[in-house]
């Protein structure tokens, strides 16, 4: 039996949401996109990202990386019937998922297609806007997907909307401060581009779009056993250990601590995510 065993959910794939379909269990991730969407935190941060894409009826506008695709249907009501909302995904999986929403919806102008964020497969200026939400922190080559999302948005009003977390950032309250700087570390370093939410603001001047603005939020979490599943906190500290980071003894007494914390109702944790928004010229 694994020394890990007992302190929480493991994620099926090392690859996580770079290549969901690899994955053993690819429910796991529509369950854990859908329970992280009940969040009051990343409903806000939808919100705006809505807003920030400036969208009208009969505007047509590009979901990149749409999941189950929950976020596409909300923009199809926003465009209107005369609207277009599409949204593609590299996972069969999420694409099938989305597909069966919108046929249980009544939003006939949303589309799923299964398709890489590195080769949009739509021609220059097809889209009012473009949003990516969360996904730059699963990207081997941000800047080559960035290009390609700038490429298909209109040009003079073509809005694009990029919301991600700097994992960096993640703070926990824990008796164990060089421990736990240790496994925020590993939760940041696991991802190809765990710094992605810091990155954004330079990737939209850089690419000389224009109304460049940046907004940040902080999720907090004082739930201990939803928020290590939902800050995968089981998979980072397991890397962590099988890194020679910490020792197994180490993250027993980490993950204890945390535990006991929960249990008084002092468990603490929070990190920053960034929404960048611009217009292309």
């Amino acid at each position: 039996m694994s020394p890990y065993s007992d302190l929480g959910e493991v994620e099926p794939n090392s690859a996580g949401f770079s290549d969901i379909d690899k994955s053993k269990d690819t429910q796991y991730f529509v369950d854990f996109v859908d329970r992280v969407r009940l969040e009051k935190g990343v409903k806000e941060g939808k919100e705006l990202s809505f807003s920030l894409l400036r969208l009208r009826p009969g505007d047509a506008v590009l979901d990149v990386g749409c999941g189950a695709g929950d976020d596409v249907l909300s923009l199809a009501k926003i465009v209107g019937e005369s609207g277009r909302a599409i949204g593609i995904d590299n996972s069969e999986a999420m694409v099938s998922e989305a597909r069966r929403r919108a046929a249980q919806s009544t939003a006939a102008n949303a589309q799923f297609l299964l398709g890489s964020i590195y080769h949009i497969d739509f021609p220059d200026q097809t889209f009012n806007g473009v949003m990516a939400d969360r996904v730059f922190q699963h990207l081997e080559d941000p800047h080559k997907a960035f290009t390609e999302v700038v490429r298909v948005a209109k040009k003079g009003n073509g809005r694009i909307v990029v919301h991600d977390p700097d994992w960096d950032s993640l703070v926990i309250d824990s008796e164990f401060k060089e421990v736990t700087r240790k496994i925020t570390k590993a939760r940041s370093d696991w991802l190809k581009n765990g710094k992605a939410g810091s990155r954004v603001y330079g990737m939209f001047k850089e690419a000389g779009l224009a109304n460049v603005t940046i907004s940040g939020w902080s999720p907090i979490f004082t739930d201990y056993n939803y928020s290590f599943q939902h800050l995968q906190l089981e998979k980072a500290s397991r890397d962590a250990a099988e890194e020679g980071l910490i020792s197994v003894e180490e993250r027993a007494k980490w993950v204890a601590d945390l535990r006991k914390k929960g249990e008084q109702g002092r468990f603490f944790a929070a990190f920053t995510a960034f929404i960048a928004a611009g217009t292309r010229p």
